[in-house]
């Protein structure tokens, strides 16, 4: 079995980090200009990439660099900075994808209603200011010694602190919360699946159903890898004593995640895939809700 060395660790998670940078710069890049998305849906989803390129970052700088340039940074104040940091932008991250679902149910659920809660700019403001002010408040007990996380960068691993906040902060502030926002994810998801399983034979313009199904499929493969990035982080980390399967199931994976996700999104969105390689979007883009089918055909009729 290959000898754990944290020096290539840091060599691999540096590149993971990089890549995901490059991956989700250029798609926050590409989701500004994207005027198929429309304000709600496309500034959610910049939100959620902006986390993802939060955590590569630092994941790039403090968790890789420091490891190669100082370790003993890493046991300063400053350097246990590092789990704050990857909490708070995690939480953005999360909390995202739980309102990209509210958006995408709503949608498919409550067409006609969707304006009403996403189609005014202020509101979409007020849930993107909800998102990174849950994020702060998360991030906020990681301020106190007793409670942050410390980064070793000898297994290249994070440990919550020992202790009741510790204890509080893993059991409550990061597991508990991520299971109940996961499961909010999950309920929304089967709901919008359900929906659009009922619909398909009904008359609503294929073209913008097409286009609703592709963004629902693109939220839903985006939460399970979030699912999986819990689950091994909580659970599946324990069950090998083996240095290397600690660092994969752990470190490795959370910033796979970021970097993943970011390539999801190109994946699924012809208009990011267009925008990054420079290609013109079509001129007369519309939003891509059946809100706004249900709205055309109403006025038909």
């Amino acid at each position: 079995m290959i000898e754990f060395d944290g020096t290539k660790a840091a060599i691999i998670t540096l590149v993971v980090g990089i890549l995901g940078l490059i991956v989700n710069v250029n798609v926050a890049l590409a989701v500004r200009k994207c005027r198929a998305f429309g304000y709600a849906f496309g500034m959610l989803c910049l939100t959620q990439t902006l986390a993802n390129v939060g955590n590569c970052i630092v994941f790039i700088v403090m968790a890789s660099g420091i490891t190669l340039i100082n370790p003993d940074w890493h046991y300063t104040y400053a350097g246990r900075r590092l789990g704050q940091l990857l909490i708070f932008f995690w939480e953005a991250a999360i909390f995202s994808h739980l309102f990209i679902s509210a958006n995408r149910a709503i949608a498919v659920n409550f067409p006609t209603r969707y304006n009403r809660v996403f189609g005014d700019k202020k509101v979409s403001r007020i849930l993107l200011g909800v998102i990174w002010l849950i994020s702060c408040l998360q991030a906020t007990p990681y301020t106190f010694p007793v409670c942050s996380q410390q980064f070793d960068p000898v297994s290249f691993t994070i440990a919550y602190a020992e202790g009741w906040c510790g204890h509080l902060t893993e059991q409550y502030g990061d597991l508990t919360v991520s299971i109940i926002v996961v499961s909010c994810i999950s309920f929304l998801d089967i709901t919008t699946f359900i929906r659009l399983y009922q619909l398909r034979k009904k008359h609503i313009n294929s073209k913008s159903r097409a286009k609703e199904i592709r963004l629902f499929f693109q939220a839903c493969v985006q939460s399970v890898i979030l699912m999986f990035c819990e689950c091994s982080f909580f659970y599946l980390s324990y069950m090998n004593d083996n240095a290397w399967y600690a660092y994969m199931s752990t470190t490795f994976i959370w910033v796979f995640t970021h970097f993943i996700d970011g390539v999801v999104v190109i994946s699924f969105s012809k208009e990011i895939r267009n925008l990054i390689m420079c290609k013109a979007e079509p001129v007369g883009a519309t939003t891509i809700t059946l809100a706004r089918s249900h709205a055309s055909v109403r006025a038909k009729s």
